[in-house]
């Protein structure tokens, strides 16, 4: 995986660097601690900008992480529940961590949201349940923006 990853970034530049952020958000084991240092070292090799690399990243982990918000919003918790009840083991998620997950997103909203954002095993699949807590589309996107720009930069 890791030469796939580096190849991407290499040769597929900023597109590559957006494509694997997104899919990262589809498919956690992929990691972006891994893409976005490889995307700083081109850039630093004058063969990528860093800022655009960086907004790159921050592109494709948004619209991924947005896919995961608006699945969970459309198809709802029962039928969200029994997905990760059949299949939740792939992904080491149960149905009681996403009440758990739902519920602190419900008493702390966005301040729960943006620090998911920076941890990475929830980073990802905190997008379902803020889908399923009714967090508003503006409070979700922004709050996902400020959390993994933050998280690319760093």
């Amino acid at each position: 995986m890791i030469e796939w990853i580096t190849g991407m970034v290499d040769s597929g530049g900023l597109p590559g660097v957006f494509a694997l952020m997104f899919l990262e958000n589809l498919f956690p084991p992929i990691p972006s601690e891994l893409i976005m240092p490889l995307a700083g070292f081109v850039a630093a090799e004058g063969r990528m900008s860093l800022p655009l690399a960086i907004l790159a990243g921050t592109a494709g982990s948004v619209i991924g992480n947005g896919l995961w918000f608006e699945v969970a919003r459309r198809i709802g918790s029962t039928r969200i529940r029994r997905l990760v009840g059949r299949h939740g083991r792939w992904f080491a998620v149960s149905t009681g961590d996403l009440d758990k997950a739902e519920g602190r997103l419900r008493r702390h909203g966005p301040v729960a949201l943006f620090f998911g954002r920076l941890l990475p095993a929830i980073r990802t699949l905190i997008s379902i349940p803020a889908g399923l807590a009714g967090i508003p589309r503006g409070v979700f996107y922004g709050w996902t923006l400020v959390g993994r720009a933050f998280g690319s930069a760093r």
